[in-house]
């Protein structure tokens, strides 16, 4: 660039003195300054910006891995977090996110629907289901089944979402043969955040429910994790990231999954919660 400049005065300089009109002169000049190559930072022509859809069990890690992605590629996720069924829901009415990380029966459900590719699929990690109770109540013993159990049973009421953790723990109370003498003090809310924020209102012995991450991510706020279910009553939900079909910048989504499953992602992940 610098020789290109000095070469453009040397021919200005020389067009002046040679007799040629001002005029003549500041043509060449912008002329020869047209055709002097304009370089750009690459983020100004090649930054993008994403839409994430994701359940909420694994929204603490990516709240802490977008900054991060942003920083090292300039690019941006916008993320959307909601239960599995609601996302499900929401791209089969036509909505058009870049990357959806969700169950793998939501993701086989929609790649069925021609609406997530199938190829491509990453797992990103697995959650289990945990007991929570407001800091400051009496904290139960989980132990062992039965001991859990008669948690349940000693609670003042329990508290549950109606997401895949609240599906899968229906099914633990009918196992149990508890889940007639709990009914009527069980309480249901959409998501895990709700059910931590009922938790938070209690004044007596309430119990939660719910993924390990939802829980951990009100740990500041007054929640206790007391502990993960039982070995024998426990269950763990994959979640696993997928570009969408109609995906604007398909490049990038791939990237995008690549970095929150890279080793350095996990690691931030099992910090929240997701193994």
């Amino acid at each position: 660039m610098k020789t290109d400049r000095h070469a453009l005065a040397h021919r200005v300089q020389r067009a002046l003195t040679s007799g040629v009109s001002l005029a003549s002169a500041a043509t060449l000049i912008v002329a020869v300054t047209v055709s002097l190559p304009i370089v750009l930072p690459a983020t100004a022509v090649s930054a993008a910006e994403i839409q994430v859809y994701s359940a909420g069990a694994v929204e603490p890690g990516l709240l802490e891995l977008l900054p991060a992605w942003t920083r090292e590629t300039g690019h941006v996720a916008r993320l959307t977090v909601a239960v599995p069924a609601v996302l499900r829901q929401r791209v089969e009415a036509g909505e058009t996110p870049d990357v959806l990380i969700a169950p793998p029966p939501v993701m086989d459900a929609l790649v069925q629907a021609g609406k997530v590719n199938s190829e491509g699929r990453v797992p990103v990690g697995r959650v289990g289901v945990a007991m929570a109770v407001r800091r400051g109540a009496p904290v139960p013993d989980i132990s062992t089944t039965e001991r859990f159990k008669q948690a349940i049973l000693d609670a003042d009421s329990l508290v549950y979402n109606r997401a895949s953790t609240g599906t899968y723990f229906e099914r633990v109370l009918d196992r149990l043969g508890i889940a007639d003498a709990v009914k009527a003090k069980t309480v249901r809310h959409p998501d895990g955040s709700t059910v931590m924020e009922h938790l938070l209102r209690g004044t007596g012995r309430e119990v939660g429910i719910g993924p390990v991450p939802e829980i951990r991510a009100y740990e500041s706020k007054g929640i206790l994790l007391v502990g993960p279910l039982p070995a024998d009553i426990q269950n763990y939900t994959v979640y696993v990231a997928g570009i969408l079909a109609g995906a604007r910048s398909p490049d990038v989504s791939a990237a995008f999954i690549r970095f929150i499953t890279s080793p350095a992602a996990k690691a931030t992940f099992t910090a929240t919660g997701v193994e």
